[in-house]
C-alpha cells in the first residue's frame, strides 16, 4: 500500500467487499472473481483509500455514459477538497504519464474529439487499410519461409505501431522503440526488469516527442500532429506540453490495445480448432466474431472515475468525491445481459458489449482497432491455417489489473512462400 491507502471506510449499510485487484491470485481468477462481485454490481471497498467496484453491465454502461457526474479527469492538485485519480487505477500509477485525451473533460475534450475524429471516422480507416494489408503482409512475409514466429513481437505488435506512427505523423522508422516501450509498461509490472527499464526511457521518449511537435509547428503538414497543432479551443492553441500529451495518449492507445486483441484471440482460436475452421471457411463471420472476441477479452478491463456529485447507483449512495473503479471485462461477462458469456460465439447476435466503452468518452480508435484486427486475423488464417501456438513458451501480461494480453507467443507453422516485395511498403 502507499501512503494515500488510508481514508474512507463504508458507508452505513453498504455491501462491503475486500478485494486487493492488485495480487496477483485475484488476476489470475478475476473471471471468478467478478461474478462473484456482480451479485451485488456496486460494492464498497476499503482497500486503497476506499473506492466503488462497479461490476454490473448497466451500471457500468450508465457511469461510461454520464462524464459530468463519473468523471475521467486527473488533476495534479485537488480541487474543493476533491482528488481527481483520473483513469489509470487505484492507486494512481505514478511512473507512467498522464494520458491526455483520456483524462480531460470539458470543451478540451469535445475539440480534441472532434479533430482527431475526423481523421478515425469509417471513411479514413478504410483509406488506410490497404497500408494495413501491406504492413501484415511484409511483417509475416519476414518468417514466411522459416515456419516459425513470434505473433506478438514480430507481428501483432509492429503493425498496430507502424498504422499509429503513420496516423499520427511519427517517423514510421520509430515504430520498433515506441512499441517496446509501451509493450513493456502494460507487460510487465513494477520491479521487473523489463518494466523498469522501459520506464527509464520514458524521459527520452517525451523528449522526441517534443522534437516531433517543434519540428511540425516550424513546417505543418497533412497529418493529425498538425492538426492538433493547428486547433483552438476558447480562443487559444494548445501548449506544447498539452500536445505531447495526447500524443501519448494516441500512440499509447493504438499500440498495446489492438496487439492485446489480436494476440489473444489467434491464441484462442489455436485452442479451439472447431472455432478457427468455421472462421477460416466463412468470411462472412469476421465482423461478428471481431465483436465477440472485443467482448470476451476486453482487453481494456478497467478504468477509474471520480464521482462529482452526489448520485445513486446500483441501488448505492455514491457522494461527491468517492472514487470507483468500472470493469467492462465484468459488464461483457454479465449473465444478464449474455447468454453463455464465458463462451466465444463467433455469430452472436445482439451483441451490446462495452469493449470500446460508451458515451462521451467512447474509443475514439475503434474503427481502426476493428479493421486491423480483421485484417491481421485474416492474414494469419490465410497463409498459415496451420500455426501451433508453443503453449510453454507464451506468457501472459504479469497481473495488469488494467489491461489483459500477451507478453509473446512464439508459434511454429508450415512453411510458405512470401507474398510481398523485398522492400518495406510503408
Amino acid at each position: 500500500m502507499t501512503s494515500d491507502d488510508a481514508g474512507a471506510t463504508a458507508p452505513a449499510g453498504c455491501p462491503v467487499v475486500d478485494v486487493d485487484h492488485h495480487d496477483p491470485a485475484f488476476h489470475e481468477r478475476r473471471r471468478e472473481a467478478w461474478a462473484e462481485l456482480r451479485r451485488c454490481p456496486v460494492a464498497f471497498n476499503e482497500r486503497y483509500g476506499g473506492f466503488w467496484m462497479v461490476s454490473g453491465h448497466e451500471e457500468v454502461e450508465a457511469v461510461s455514459r454520464d462524464a459530468e457526474t463519473f468523471s475521467s479527469a486527473h488533476l495534479r492538485e485537488p480541487v474543493d477538497g476533491v482528488t481527481y485519480l483520473g483513469i489509470a487505477g487505484i492507486p494512481r500509477g505514478r511512473a507512467i504519464p498522464t494520458a491526455g485525451i483520456a483524462e480531460v473533460e470539458g470543451p478540451v475534450h469535445l475539440a480534441l474529439r472532434r479533430v482527431i475524429n475526423t481523421r478515425l471516422v469509417p471513411n479514413a480507416v478504410g483509406r488506410m487499410r490497404p497500408t494495413m494489408e501491406a504492413a501484415a503482409r511484409w511483417f509475416l512475409d519476414q518468417h514466411v519461409e522459416s515456419g516459425e514466429i513470434d505473433l506478438v513481437l514480430e507481428y501483432a505488435s509492429p503493425v498496430p505501431a507502424v498504422m499509429t506512427m503513420e496516423l499520427v505523423g511519427l517517423p514510421v522508422d520509430d515504430w520498433a522503440s515506441y512499441s517496446a516501450l509501451f509493450h513493456a509498461t502494460v507487460a510487465h509490472r513494477p520491479g521487473e526488469p523489463e518494466f523498469d527499464a522501459a520506464v527509464g526511457n520514458i524521459p527520452e521518449m517525451l523528449g522526441r516527442l517534443g522534437e516531433a511537435v517543434a519540428e511540425r509547428r516550424a513546417a505543418p503538414r497533412d497529418d493529425l500532429l498538425s492538426d492538433l497543432l493547428a486547433l483552438e479551443v476558447d480562443g487559444r492553441r494548445l501548449g506544447d506540453d498539452e500536445v505531447r500529451s495526447v500524443l501519448w495518449n494516441l500512440v499509447g492507445g493504438g499500440l498495446d490495445t489492438t496487439t492485446s486483441l489480436t494476440s489473444l484471440s489467434l491464441l484462442h482460436l489455436a485452442r479451439h480448432p472447431d472455432l478457427r475452421r468455421h472462421l477460416a471457411e466463412d468470411p462472412r463471420l469476421m465482423t461478428s466474431a471481431t465483436e465477440e472476441y472485443l467482448r470476451y477479452f476486453s482487453v481494456n478491463e478497467t478504468l477509474t472515475r471520480t464521482v462529482t456529485a452526489d448520485v445513486e447507483l446500483g441501488g448505492q449512495q455514491l457522494r461527491r468525491g468517492d472514487h470507483l473503479m468500472i470493469s467492462w471485462l465484468s459488464a461483457n461477462l454479465d449473465e444478464r445481459v449474455f447468454e453463455v458469456p464465458d463462451e466465444v460465439v463467433l455469430d452472436r447476435a445482439p451483441n451490446p458489449h462495452l469493449a470500446f466503452g460508451s458515451g462521451p468518452h467512447r474509443c475514439i480508435g475503434m474503427h481502426m482497432a476493428r479493421t486491423m484486427f480483421q485484417v491481421l486475423v485474416r492474414e494469419v488464417l490465410d497463409r498459415i491455417p496451420d500455426y501451433r501456438v508453443d503453449e510453454a513458451r507464451t506468457r501472459p501480461y504479469s497481473g495488469n489489473p488494467e489491461l489483459n494480453g500477451l507478453v509473446r507467443m512464439p508459434t511454429t507453422f508450415t512453411p510458405g512462400p512470401r507474398l510481398g516485395p523485398s522492400a518495406r511498403p510503408f
